[in-house]
C-alpha cells in the first residue's frame, strides 16, 4: 500500500517550487527585456538604413522632419505630430485636404517609406500606446506605430556637412518610453517660420525668426513617459548607421548637469521618474547659452556640428 504524502512533505515541495520561481522569474523579465531591446536596436539600424537610400536619391541630403502648413503661411509644422501614413488622420476635417496630406507625405516618417516597406519599424518594442488623446482615424488605412523619432537639426541638411558622422544622432525614441498611434515626430525641431530656406546653421539663425534656433524644450509625448527606455538608457542611432545604448537622465532634479556633460546627455535634468524637463543649449560655437541672451541656440546633444 501506497504511503500518501505527509503535510511537511507538500510544504517543502512547495517552498522549494516558490524558490525557484523567485530565482527564475527576475531571469525571465531580463530576457524578455532584452528581447524588446534587440528588437527595437535591429529596426533603428533599419530604419536608419532606409534613410541613407534616400539620401542617395536626393542629393545626399536629409529628408525634411516637418511638413509645412498650406492653410498657415506656409510655416514649417515644428514639434506638430504629423500623420502617419499621410492619410490617416479623419477626425480634423483639414489633415484630409490635399494641401494637409502633401504636408505631411514630405516628412520623413511618410517620405522615407518607399526605402522602408514598414511602418512598423518605428514601434518601440515593449512600449504601450498612448491613445488618450488618439484621432480618429480613416477607415480602411492603418495607422502606423511608433515613438522613434528624427532629430529635426538634420532637416534638409546635406549628410557630407555633419562634422562627426559617428556622433551626430539620427534617430532615437524622442517621444520617451511610449508609442503614438497614427501619428509620428520629430524631435528637436528646428523653427523656422515660414522661411523657405529652413537649415540647421552653426552661429547663426536656422530661418526667419527673431531667435531663429530649435524648441528649448523637450518633447515628451503626453509630459509624462519616461526618458528611460531600457534601464537608465536608450538606443539612438548616429548619421553613419551606427546603434548604440547610451545613459540618459543622468542628472535628477532638483540638480543640473554640469557645463562639461552637456554633450553627453540631451538633457539637463530629469525627474525621479525619468521625466525629463529640458535640453541643455549651446549658442554661437558651442558657448554655453540660454535662449534669453542668446539669439541662436540649439540642443547641444543633437547639433550635427558637434566633433566631441
Amino acid at each position: 500500500m501506497k504511503k500518501a504524502f505527509t503535510l511537511i512533505e507538500l510544504l517543502v515541495v512547495i517552498a522549494i517550487i516558490a524558490i525557484l520561481a523567485a530565482i527564475l522569474f527576475p531571469v525571465f523579465a531580463q530576457a524578455k527585456e532584452a528581447a524588446k531591446k534587440t528588437t527595437f536596436i535591429s529596426n533603428l539600424k533599419q530604419v536608419a538604413t532606409g534613410f541613407a537610400i534616400y539620401e542617395t536619391d536626393s542629393d545626399d541630403v536629409f529628408p525634411l522632419a516637418n511638413g509645412r502648413r498650406p492653410d498657415s503661411g506656409f510655416t514649417w509644422g515644428a514639434g506638430l505630430l504629423h500623420p502617419y501614413p499621410a492619410n490617416v488622420v479623419n477626425s480634423n476635417p483639414i489633415w484630409q485636404t490635399p494641401g494637409r496630406i502633401e504636408m505631411a507625405q514630405s516628412m520623413w516618417g511618410n517620405s522615407c517609406q518607399p526605402y522602408l516597406k514598414s511602418m512598423n519599424l518605428t514601434e518601440l518594442s515593449g512600449a504601450a500606446v498612448d491613445s488618450s488623446s488618439d484621432p480618429t482615424f480613416q477607415p480602411g488605412v492603418t495607422p502606423g506605430i511608433g515613438s522613434m523619432s528624427m532629430n529635426g537639426l538634420l532637416h534638409a541638411y546635406p549628410a557630407g556637412s555633419v562634422a562627426s558622422p559617428s556622433l551626430a544622432v539620427l534617430l532615437w525614441p524622442g517621444s520617451g518610453k511610449v508609442n503614438t498611434k497614427g501619428r509620428v515626430i520629430s524631435n528637436p525641431s528646428l523653427i523656422c517660420g515660414s522661411s523657405d530656406s529652413c537649415q540647421f546653421t552653426p552661429g547663426g539663425p536656422a530661418g526667419d525668426t527673431a531667435k531663429g534656433a530649435a524648441t528649448g524644450q523637450m518633447y515628451i509625448y503626453n509630459g509624462q513617459t519616461s526618458a528611460w527606455i531600457y534601464g537608465r538608457k536608450m538606443p539612438i542611432v548616429r548619421t553613419d548607421t551606427s546603434v548604440k545604448q547610451v545613459p540618459v537622465g543622468i542628472t535628477v532634479a532638483p540638480n543640473v548637469t554640469s557645463w562639461p556633460d552637456v554633450l553627453n546627455d540631451p538633457w539637463a535634468q530629469v525627474s525621479a521618474t525619468g521625466v525629463a524637463a529640458s535640453y541643455w543649449p549651446c549658442g554661437s560655437n558651442f558657448t554655453k547659452s540660454n535662449p534669453t541672451w542668446d539669439a541662436y541656440n540649439y540642443p547641444c546633444y543633437f547639433r550635427p556640428d558637434r566633433t566631441e
